[in-house]
């Protein structure tokens, strides 16, 4: 193809027929091409999990505290789950038969894309306290009797031990408001230009 499909949008089928075969061609070489950048994205953050992984288990090793390859590696599971669920979620997506039908296929991409980043959603927020408590229960026994700031490093959290689970209620919330900024913003993005798409098509078949 001589011209790129950017160019024939922005001139509008200039001193072109403007048949019908021809903007369904277009519509689905658009449609492709937009989709295969949001799967670019979709990659990208998968595959940032794995730095992300070995980020995490070297802090822990890192901190040098008691056990440290022990909480190491648990520290890290979550992210080396939400990695290889990633890939199934972008196989799902590109599993997604095209048959030769742009519409069906933007409200199939869509449909999947927003699924998946409510269940990341959900998950990010669960994983928190799932993960924080057993290191918690861990910190308080190991921990006894200590004050929370002894235990941090920090002065003046003159807390008992137990003060420590506040934490747990309290990062899972800013995890949640973390999690409902970003998947909203990523979603809105993503649902924008593919429903532009699907707007356009529907008002061609009026």
């Amino acid at each position: 193809m001589n011209e790129s499909i950017e160019n024939i949008w922005k001139n509008g089928f200039i001193n072109k027929p403007l048949i019908l075969p021809n903007i369904e061609k277009l519509y689905n070489q658009k449609s492709i091409s937009y989709t295969e950048k949001v799967m670019e994205g979709f990659k990208y953050e998968v595959f940032l999990l794995i730095p992300m992984t070995v980020g995490m288990f070297l802090f822990n090793i890192w901190l040098d505290n008691d056990d440290a390859i022990f909480w190491a590696s648990i520290s890290s599971i979550p992210s080396t789950i939400w990695f290889f669920l990633g890939r199934v979620q972008l196989k799902a997506l590109m599993d997604i038969d095209y048959q030769s039908n742009s519409y069906d296929y933007l409200v199939a991409i869509r449909t999947k894309l927003n699924a998946i980043r409510k269940f990341n959603k959900r998950l990010a927020v669960t994983s928190i306290p799932v993960l924080l408590f057993p290191m918690l229960l861990y910190t308080y026994f190991k921990q006894e009797g200590k004050t929370v700031g002894e235990i941090l490093g920090v002065d003046g959290f003159s807390y008992p031990t137990i003060s420590i689970f506040i934490l747990l209620p309290v990062v899972t919330f800013a995890i949640a408001i973390i999690a409902e900024i970003h998947f909203k913003k990523v979603t809105r993005k993503t649902s924008f230009g593919i429903g532009a798409l699907i707007s356009e098509i529907e008002e061609l078949r009026k």
